[in-house]
């Protein structure tokens, strides 16, 4: 199977995934949040996110990338962003890696209404706090950053 196959995410498929790889979580109360583009987000209880691939091949990079870097970028920036608790690998049952995030409370940006002149400079400082000239990582030069 490869990664643009499509593989049916249900709430039975995710609890079965987080039973084998992370049992302590598999018992907290599981929704779904949303289907986008390239994931689906599976709220966690009150405080997490289950994120799984399901479209396109490049959105297993960029689950692996984030896992990476947002711990190290968050404290940057000035709005809350899901930060990685976990990773998920491929396993028999899906094979595509996985992330649990934390759950940021809110109305997603793109069904926000953008008329307080705030929103604006908030998504400009955000934008800003993530040009910023490369750093180290964990001893290696973030020149691949994302």
């Amino acid at each position: 199977m490869t990664a643009t196959e499509q593989v049916e995410i249900t709430a039975d498929l995710v609890r079965d995934l987080l039973r084998d790889q992370h049992s302590d979580l598999a018992g907290r109360p599981l929704s779904l949040g949303a289907r986008g583009w390239d994931n689906q987000l599976w709220r966690l209880g009150d405080d997490l996110a289950v994120r799984l691939p399901w479209a396109t091949e490049s959105a297993d990079v960029l689950i692996r990338k984030e896992h990476t870097w947002v711990p190290s970028l968050a404290p940057h920036l000035p709005l809350p962003v899901p930060l990685p608790q976990r990773l998920g690998e491929p396993s028999p049952q899906f094979p595509r890696p996985w992330i649990v995030t934390t759950w940021v409370p809110g109305t997603p940006g793109d069904l926000a209404p953008a008329t307080r002149p705030e929103a604006a400079d908030a998504l400009a400082a955000f934008l800003t706090a993530l040009h910023r000239p490369p750093t180290t990582h964990r001893g290696v030069a973030d020149a691949a950053a994302p």
